[in-house]
């Protein structure tokens, strides 16, 4: 019997529509293709790896502070956008044989140059403020991406406020929604740290003005904004009516209004804000005129908790909750 072998690899790889039609025409006869790609992938990694650490083939040297770096433009250019427009567009790098960088720490450099040849990169808390940077100006997007799940992996209330600057000034957009997300989840536990005295007034305002703000009550935003005051009383008091229209006072009860504006010396000693009292105030006695006051303060919930309560239920043919 005349055994036809017909055996296809295919392994994270299309097949060539000229390929296929050549093979269909080869029906009647023994064939084998084998698509090799991992296997392939790690011996052309590994030995570009030999090359570069025996300075073989190398054709650029990064130089940074004192340390050169050999490599191949080739693979570079690979991983980088930056590294293929400086190596084949109209600047002098492309002639050169040597590219010295004075923005880049050494070590992450080296990392990103590792990972260029091996496909993998070591990150910790100790690296990734020097290396995130470094992958955002070389635009090394899958270093950038690990190292943004990093840092989200690493967020809680010391630290997410930090990790939200530090993701803003590198435009690293999914990271500083995490950490914006966290902060408003855990906000009673983030107000009471160092990085909350240490927010900018615009930088409290945007957070305490964040309708998913997770508190029990308006009271926690109130207490929290005249810690943050009275921190750096000199310099901040100025703006606490600013920052009192972002808390949602018609959502305070009367009680607690009342103790505020009778008996809270920096609402007692400001007209602006003794103002805002006053239109809360109102929402409470003047229910007829609530509409009127929307527009002067907020009176929207914050965002609930994602909690649901179910009530009633049916036995049989009979509710066992009516209404």
């Amino acid at each position: 019997m005349l055994l036809f072998v017909h055996l296809l690899i295919f392994w994270e790889f299309n097949v060539p529509q000229e390929l296929k039609n050549a093979l269909m025409e080869q029906q009647a006869k023994p064939y084998m293709f084998a698509s090799l790609t991992r296997p392939h992938s790690e011996q052309l990694l590994q030995g570009l790896q030999l090359l570069r650490q025996d300075h073989e083939l190398c054709d650029i040297v990064l130089r940074v502070g004192d340390a050169k770096i050999h490599a191949h433009k080739v693979v570079l250019a690979s991983i980088s956008p930056y590294f293929k427009a400086m190596f084949t567009g109209n600047l002098s790098e492309k002639e050169t044989s040597e590219v010295e960088f004075q923005c880049i720490d050494e070590a992450a450099l080296k990392a990103i140059v590792e990972y260029a040849y091996t496909g993998t990169v070591f990150i910790s808390q100790e690296t990734v403020e020097s290396l995130l940077p470094a992958a955002n100006l070389l635009q090394v997007k899958l270093v950038l991406k690990e190292c943004c799940s990093f840092l989200e992996s690493q967020l809680d209330a010391g630290n997410c406020i930090g990790i939200s600057r530090f993701a803003e000034t590198y435009g690293c957009h999914d990271l500083c929604l995490a950490a914006t997300k966290f902060i408003c989840q855990n906000f009673e536990e983030v107000c009471q740290t160092e990085e909350f005295f240490e927010l900018t007034r615009a930088e409290l305002d945007e957070i305490v003005s964040n309708d998913c703000l997770n508190v029990l009550t308006e009271e926690s935003v109130f207490y929290a904004l005249e810690s943050w005051i009275k921190y750096d009383l000199t310099e901040r008091q100025q703006y606490l009516a600013q920052l009192l229209h972002c808390v949602r006072l018609p959502l305070l009860s009367v009680k607690f209004l009342t103790r505020l504006y009778e008996a809270n010396h920096l609402i007692r000693d400001d007209h602006a804000c003794k103002h805002l009292l006053n239109e809360a105030l109102k929402y409470h006695f003047m229910p007829e005129h609530r509409l009127s006051y929307q527009t002067v303060l907020s009176t929207r919930p914050r965002c609930a908790p994602k909690v649901l309560l179910a009530v009633g239920g049916k036995a049989g043919l009979f509710a066992t909750l009516e209404r």
